[in-house]
């Protein structure tokens, strides 16, 4: 419920500030967990694990600031108001910076930072928090409750996943895939990568729409709600670029598309197939559901 009058100053003050908590605590944890790991030399054969690691920072800012942006923003009345809080909420992630760049600077043989490592990682932020409000800003509205739903549960699938599998044997794996010791690494073997995180993300997909369909009647807005996640993720990618043309190894970005199929198209079965099973209606009886 909007929060107005003397009360709307709370939302101001405390949205952002928590905004700026809860992504400094994830930057951390993913630091503990091996997802972020700085303190490397990034040299060859290692060097593709530096995108990987902006692609994590992009990703976790996009999904947190989308997620604040939208509870926030529905705290608030007004169209101004909303979009204001909007812009806040992202800003206030800018805090991680001094954390980002303490860590950066541990880094070593980094031939692919643009501008040095510290610029790397805070252009990395800036895009995930942009991508985020951005985000937040077209779905914020009337029917904010159901994506801001599924981001959530999108949010605590994906740090389970990442409990689960701790820090990777190799190298940092990309966000929202397991790590090896999850994931075969005989290639003949479910095709390396193959099925295990597609099936994942039925799974996380299918919970999120399951988690939307409380708070929407409509099959499009649950589908938008279990996907959009797994989107977000996916789009940071494709934000991790070198700044020159860059094929020696694999890396989160040249197989952008690839990882993509995996976490987007299994969130999008998930999420279809609870969007298209039938519902109860007010008397008890299945129907289904076509308005967004």
């Amino acid at each position: 419920m909007p929060l107005a009058g003397k009360s709307g100053w709370i939302v101001w003050v405390l949205g952002p500030l928590a905004v700026a908590v809860a992504l400094l605590a994830q930057l951390v944890a993913a630091a503990r967990t091996g997802l972020l790991a700085f303190d490397q030399s990034f040299g060859a054969g290692k060097d593709g694990d530096w995108l990987t690691l902006l692609a994590t920072i992009t990703g976790l800012a996009a999904i947190t600031s989308a997620l604040s942006g939208l509870v926030v923003s529905g705290m608030v009345s007004g169209f101004l108001a909303r979009y204001g809080v909007i812009v806040l909420v992202a800003v206030a992630g800018l805090a991680s910076l001094p954390f980002l760049h303490a860590m950066a600077d541990d880094a070593r043989d980094v031939g692919l930072a643009i501008g040095g490592p510290e610029n790397s990682v805070t252009v990395a932020l800036i895009i995930g928090l942009g991508l985020g409000a951005l985000t937040a800003g077209v779905i914020s509205g009337s029917n904010w409750k159901p994506a801001a739903v599924g981001l959530a549960v999108t949010t605590a699938g994906l740090w389970m996943l990442i409990a689960v599998s701790g820090r990777t044997a190799v190298g940092p794996a990309p966000l929202g895939l397991p790590s090896d010791l999850l994931r075969t690494r005989n290639v003949s073997q479910l095709g390396g990568w193959l099925p295990l995180p597609a099936v994942l993300w039925v799974v996380i997909g299918a919970a999120a729409a399951l988690a939307a369909r409380r708070f929407t009647a409509g099959r499009g807005s649950v589908l938008l709600s279990g996907v959009l996640g797994s989107a977000l993720i996916s789009l940071s990618y494709f934000a991790a670029r070198p700044g020159e043309s860059y094929g020696d190894h694999l890396t989160v970005h040249n197989s952008a598309f690839g990882l993509t199929i995996m976490l987007v198209g299994g969130a999008l079965l998930g999420a279809g197939i609870v969007s298209l099973a039938p519902t109860r209606g007010a008397h008890g009886a299945d129907t289904g559901h076509t308005t967004v």
